[in-house]
């Protein structure tokens, strides 16, 4: 295997860091996680499945189990898959005669570029992806390769050479250019750290655009926020969601193997911090955890802490290891002694700096330059464990970067920095020109929650400018702002706060309109926290139409809603990204919060599932109103709404049109029309029904004095015609009844 990442050394190689300083013992090398895979040419962020690897150790002795669902339009095939090995998701970069584009998306800590090692480690191990002759893990926070202009300099980053190295690779780059990239295959590593500058006018842009080596393999992993323009073209669209609940327990019994009261002990810790608890579904976070509690640390009570228990005692280790111990333990960061406190303020100055700039690797230079005293401080070359150092071959000759152990480490102590050393107008300047910030998102969060929400700075922002206690309207006009506000001041404790923004003009009507907002599971997340944490319960709807809601973002509010006493009359997911296994998602929620009119029309795969429908014949269901139009719906699925449908007594519309239902079903449509006791519009154009068919199911309607509106397909003249007559039979009996409710047939293509 080919990696531009090496030993951790210094720009001098003086010092090494430990091997075992980081990371922190674990009880394997390669954990799979759960997984959302899709593939096909279709919108990326519209339909995925679910794959739920299970968490047993070696991904090579998990099983496979595969649902496949296959679908043909005028262009592409679509299909989609259940599985249980990472090989079925490379598999395609090997079957398919096309060059194919992996994109793999997941959060911080998520466990992104460890799979891009696994893969590469076990081609090199030749267990995988063998029709590849040459496999290039690239890190596009590289400078090395952020400044490459051509295919030979890309390929020399990789060489620690020799005086034939460069030769070497300018053969090689020939060779790779005139055959396009043929057996090449390219991961990609972290989109979201290569400058949006460089994404189209670079050789590593032009590579993931095609016009350069066209016929190479790509596998690009990135943060969701940064990968929206690259959706489009990706074939397979892969979403690491970390542990699941199940997998996690897992994780931490290994870890904690032959330690039953300690497991016991953290999976009650876990159960009664539920924020703690979703923050370590990411993998990061739980080794973290774990290493504290191992390391005898009160395990912490909200984000930020884990974070600083953490640095701190990384601190402490590192300084025992170098033979410079503290005499005391240290519990914040400014309590280190000189001068170990003043390389901190300056790391973590940097930190900030290099936030605000979107830098997030630093040349020696540079840290030399930051960091006056780390350079001179031999046990603080690494930061106290804090850096890492990465080589590079190029052009230039061998040249040493330095980062962050892990991205959310510079935002803690940029967020500190801010708390501990920004003078207050500097600290309003920064709040309010980043603030909003996606880049600044998780840096924010921490600085509120270290600070409780209590730095004068941020209420001077919050108020608009004058140094008041109260929100400005400015900030609570926009609903998914207050949610995030919610979310910073809930994790601080600061429930006064939290009261002023349940009391916002804009929740007056007990209506949350999100449409057309992009929203993220973590954004979904602190909805839902909103919902069950705040006084109001009762909502007249959640409106969340066109947000892109993937089902990971549902599985967010799933765990949040259900049995908390929320109830949403309106609930709307018009147009996302659910697919049939967000099925039971829904039927869950609708059930606990008393859901009466549920719009799902436009999440593609969702009526596949069966299990959708139990949630029309549970005792509790207050469901009237149930649109699913444009959401897979076959023949099979559809007999089991109907016979759902039929047993309820309170579904008053059912709108299934534009979906896949043939005559297969049309003697259930009979029985339902014959039966139904409370349905009164049922809508089913654009459905393949043929006209004969659809003509025997409104026969039925004869002994059917409820339903008042039925739309139905469009028919050549002489069906229409028909229909027209029976409709107009239906009503002169209603008439001849004394029922004033007539029957309204209409055709819609």
């Amino acid at each position: 295997m080919l990696s531009n990442r090496v030993a951790t050394t210094n720009a001098q190689a003086r010092f090494k860091v430990d091997k075992d300083t980081w990371p922190p013992g674990q009880p394997h090398s390669f954990t799979p996680l759960l997984l959302v895979h899709h593939e096909g040419r279709q919108r990326m962020d519209q339909a995925v499945e679910v794959a739920k690897l299970v968490h047993r150790g070696d991904v090579t002795s998990l099983a496979t189990e595969q649902l496949v669902h296959t679908k043909l339009d005028d262009h592409a095939q679509h299909v989609s898959k259940v599985t249980k090995e990472v090989t079925k998701i490379l598999a395609p970069l090997e079957e398919q005669e096309e060059p194919q584009f992996i994109m793999i998306e997941g959060a911080p800590g998520i466990g992104k570029s460890v799979l891009l090692r696994e893969i590469a480690y076990r081609w090199g191990k030749q267990q995988l992806l063998q029709t590849f002759t040459l496999l290039l893990v690239v890190c596009l926070r590289d400078p090395i390769v952020q400044q490459a202009t051509s295919i030979s300099d890309l390929l020399l980053s990789f060489c620690k050479g020799d005086r034939r190295a460069k030769e070497i690779a300018a053969a090689c780059g020939d060779y790779l250019f005139e055959n396009g990239g043929k057996h090449l295959l390219f991961l990609f590593d972290g989109f979201d750290e290569f400058p949006e500058h460089l994404r189209e006018n670079s050789l590593i842009g032009e590579i993931i655009n095609r016009n350069i080596l066209p016929l190479c393999g790509l596998v690009v992993s990135s943060r969701p926020h940064a990968s929206v323009s690259l959706r489009q073209q990706a074939t397979i669209k892969v979403d690491i969601l970390g542990f699941t609940e199940e997998d996690r327990s897992h994780y931490i019994e290994q870890s904690l193997k032959g330690q039953p009261q300690s497991i016991e002990k953290l999976t009650r810790y876990l159960q009664d911090h539920l924020t703690i608890s979703s923050l370590c579904l990411v993998p990061f976070n739980i080794v973290i955890l774990i290493f504290l509690y191992k390391m005898g640390i009160p395990l912490p009570s909200d984000s930020s802490s884990i974070y600083h228990h953490f640095i701190c005692l990384t601190i402490c280790r590192h300084l025992v290891k170098s033979g410079r111990p503290l005499k005391n333990s240290i519990k914040q960061l400014a309590d280190l002694p000189e001068p170990y406190s003043k390389i901190v303020k300056q790391l973590s100055k940097l930190a900030l700096q290099a936030l605000n700039n979107n830098q997030l690797v630093f040349t020696y230079e540079e840290i030399e330059a930051a960091c006056p005293d780390v350079i001179a401080t031999p046990e603080a070359i690494n930061g106290f464990g804090l850096l890492q150092a990465v080589q590079h071959f190029g052009l230039t000759g061998e040249t040493t970067t330095f980062n962050f152990l892990h991205l959310t480490i510079q935002e803690y102590l940029a967020a500190n920095y801010i708390i501990t050393d920004l003078l207050p107008d500097e600290e309003f300047h920064l709040l309010r020109e980043q603030f909003w910030s996606n880049l600044h998102a998780n840096m924010f969060s921490i600085y509120v929650t270290l600070s409780k929400g209590q730095r004068s700075s941020f209420k001077k922002f919050l108020s608009g400018g004058d140094d008041k206690i109260a929100i400005s309207r400015e900030f609570l006009r926009q609903q998914l702002k207050c949610f995030r506000l919610f979310r910073c001041f809930h994790d601080a404790r600061d429930y006064r706060m939290c009261k002023s923004i349940e009391e916002a003009e804009i929740f007056n009507k007990k209506i949350i309109d999100l449409n057309s907002t992009r929203l993220s599971a973590t954004d979904l997340e602190c909805v839902s926290l909103f919902l069950t944490s705040s006084s109001h319960k009762q909502w007249v709807g959640l409106y969340l139409l066109n947000c892109y809601i993937q089902d990971r973002g549902l599985h967010v509010m799933h765990k949040h809603l259900i049995n908390n006493g929320v109830t949403i009359t309106n609930l709307s997911l018009f147009n996302n990204s659910l697919t049939s296994s967000s099925s039971s998602f829904v039927s869950d929620i609708v059930l606990s919060c008393k859901v009466e009119v549920l719009v799902i029309s436009g999440n593609h795969k969702i009526g596949e599932n069966k299990e959708l429908y139990t949630m029309l014949t549970h005792p509790s269901s207050m469901l009237t109103k149930l649109i699913m139009g444009n959401t897979s719906l076959s023949s099979i699925a559809a007999r089991t709404l109907f016979t759902a449908v039929k047993d309820t007594n309170q579904l008053e519309w059912l709108n299934i049109s534009d979906n896949d239902i043939t005559d297969d079903v049309a003697d259930d449509i009979t029985l339902l029309l014959t039966t139904s006791k409370s349905l009164v519009r049922l809508w089913m154009n654009a459905n393949p029904i043929s006209g004969e068919a659809m003509i025997r199911s409104l026969q039925a309607l004869r002994g059917n004095n409820t339903i008042q509106e039925l739309i139905v397909p469009s028919y050549p003249p002489a069906i229409e015609d028909r229909i027209r007559s029976i409709e107009q039979e239906i009503n002169t009996k209603r008439r001849s009844q004394g029922i004033q409710e007539k029957l309204t047939v209409r055709v819609k293509f």
